[in-house]
């Protein structure tokens, strides 16, 4: 079954400016907090308690995880996006597919500092409401920030969890996208129980 290329259009256009921005700003040294609206998590990161995704294994540059069951490789690309790996709910029947998408940071390694302040405002730039620094997670071994947000692209709404992975000389932003009828603790479910599989080469 091919999934609706409009369904994904949307979300990797965002993805692609999320990632410019944040690589731009991280060249400027991060002495202070400038973030306006939102807090910076000071607590300490949380392993990830979930069942492991059952679905195909993806590999990327240096990593795999598991996607969830039902969900896999679109048979069509997005024009203008080459993310690192992309994955859809091919099942999906509601208009948008529910997927994630992998991209490298050109920057390097960044941390979950730099994510909690010019990651916010990215969001925000880019039209993103209700934008949320949630408690960091380990994931691999690894911190990760993990932000929450709502955007909207052609009349449709949807709801993004954006992760960002790192092993010591690469960050991968990993965003989740979901319909916006998928509760909030469903859509952190899923992307905990792929992000629980993610193991480096």
């Amino acid at each position: 079954m091919r999934t609706p290329l409009p369904a994904l259009a949307g979300v990797a256009v965002v993805a692609s400016l999320l990632l410019a921005g944040c690589s731009s700003a991280i060249p400027e040294p991060s002495t202070s907090s400038e973030s306006q609206g939102s807090e910076t998590s000071d607590a300490p990161s949380t392993g990830l308690d979930v069942e492991p995704a059952a679905g195909e294994t993806i590999t990327g540059s240096g990593y795999t995880y598991v996607a969830p069951e039902g969900w896999g490789v679109p048979t069509e690309s997005v024009p203008g996006f080459s993310p690192d790996t992309l994955v859809a709910n091919l099942q999906d029947t509601d208009g948008f597919a529910d997927n994630l998408n992998t991209l490298k940071s050109p920057a390097g390694v960044v941390t979950p500092e730099v994510v909690e302040s010019a990651g916010v405002d990215e969001l925000e730039s880019v039209g993103a409401t209700d934008v949320t620094v949630n408690d960091r997670v380990t994931v691999a071994g690894s911190e990760s920030a993990h932000l929450s947000a709502q955007l909207s692209n052609s009349g449709t709404t949807y709801a993004v969890e954006q992760y960002y992975v790192s092993d010591a000389e690469q960050t991968f932003v990993v965003t989740f996208s979901f319909s916006d009828t998928v509760p909030a603790d469903e859509r952190v479910r899923l992307a905990e129980s792929v992000l629980v599989t993610w193991t480096w080469a």
